[in-house]
């Protein structure tokens, strides 16, 4: 009677135990969602000026999703334009905000908001657009590896009217090494600027002064925390380093890009040509001349047409190509594209080649000495 009784409850406990199992492995299923649910913008429609630059103007708020097991998400808001976000390379341009901690909201003031607006997604001002707001959920694994689950997603929509402002990009500023002077200010010829607001800093430098070591041992300071970043290795910075950062070959001018994000540090040394209508589109057979005291490059006596193209290129190449976007700043084009379809990852797409304003013969200068987002030209 005993071993009955004790095999009766041996098969109780194993039935339980089972259950239990059962009910754990059920647990442990993971769920798809099928997007982010309860995303919304405390607004539809939004006009910016200075009046609310420091009030709350817009707070998008939404719900984590049922994962079906104890996950933690990654939040990211994207902000793009309705044409960006079809076709087989949407969303390729967004401006990404990744959310921080556990939080299911994100605020921003009118100064930040027109900021991202005018600043990194370049809509224009005074007038009103349409802001496409994507909300993506993604599960990060622990060994950095790809997910197995897919991102989820959920869209908001905006009409927006940004104001235009005076854009003080964030600086590394050049702080002098060795004992030569440079100036305690941001200066024009000493900065590297982010213009995508983003720990990516370029411009262009010229420290005559070489000593032997490749030229003049400087560091950077940021404007935005005051740190100073000096001597990592060739290719890279380091914070609060004492050791000085060197440009070679020097004297020399040279472009330089810098990354704080990977604390990375790249620079070529660079010469200036006009390539266009004008010399059949050569990029040696009109070089122009750097002036250290102007801080610009110039080519004169230029004959050009009416209705002449050109572009300002480098080092006898197509790789370092400046032209203009649609409200004719100068910008960064790269390689051009030589076919007739549209390249998606080319950054020319977005150009096109500066017109000759009359005819006749000019003086063109070339100013990069304030920094990525300020580059400047003149025909005269």
């Amino acid at each position: 009677m005993k071993k009955s009784l004790s095999a009766v409850l041996l098969m109780i406990l194993f039935s339980c135990l089972f259950i239990g199992c059962e009910k754990d492995i059920e647990q442990k299923v993971l769920l798809s969602p099928t997007n982010v649910p309860g995303f919304t913008t405390s607004t539809q429609s939004l006009v910016l000026s200075t009046t609310n630059d420091n009030s709350k103007v817009v707070t998008f708020k939404f719900n984590k999703p049922d994962y079906g097991v104890r996950v933690v998400p990654s939040f990211t808001l994207q902000f793009d334009v309705p044409s960006d976000t079809t076709g087989s390379n949407a969303w390729a341009k967004a401006v990404e905000v990744k959310l921080s901690g556990d939080s299911t909201e994100k605020s921003y003031t009118g100064k930040e908001f027109n900021s991202l607006l005018v600043n990194q997604l370049k809509l224009p001002t005074g007038t009103q657009s349409t802001l496409v707001v994507r909300l993506k959920s993604d599960i990060n694994q622990p060994s950095g590896d790809a997910s197995p689950v897919k991102p989820v997603y959920s869209v908001v929509t905006m009409a927006v009217t940004p104001y235009k402002v005076e854009i003080i990009y964030p600086a590394l500023m050049v702080v002098n090494g060795d004992g030569w002077a440079t100036p305690i200010e941001r200066t024009n010829g000493f900065v590297l600027t982010s213009s995508g607001f983003n720990n990516k800093y370029e411009g262009y430098l010229y420290l005559p002064n070489a000593n032997g070591w490749g030229g003049d041992g400087f560091k950077l300071k940021s404007t935005v925390t005051g740190k100073v970043y000096g001597w990592g290795s060739a290719t890279t910075i380091a914070e609060g380093a004492t050791g000085n950062l060197w440009l070679s070959p020097a004297p020399n001018y040279v472009k330089v890009n810098v990354d704080l994000e990977t604390n990375s540090l790249s620079f070529t040394p660079v010469r200036f040509y006009i390539t266009g209508d004008n010399n059949s589109w050569s990029t040696t057979a009109t070089p122009m001349t750097y002036d250290n005291v102007t801080k610009k490059w110039v080519a004169r006596n230029v004959s050009l047409t009416a209705g002449n193209k050109f572009a300002f290129t480098a080092n006898g190449g197509w790789d370092i190509t400046y032209k203009v976007n649609k409200t004719n700043q100068l910008q960064f084009a790269g390689a051009p594209v030589w076919d007739n379809g549209p390249d998606p990852n080319s950054k020319d797409d977005d150009s096109v080649n500066i017109t000759a304003p009359s005819t006749g013969v000019f003086t063109i200068t070339l100013d990069l000495s304030q920094g990525d987002g300020k580059y400047t030209y003149s025909i005269e």
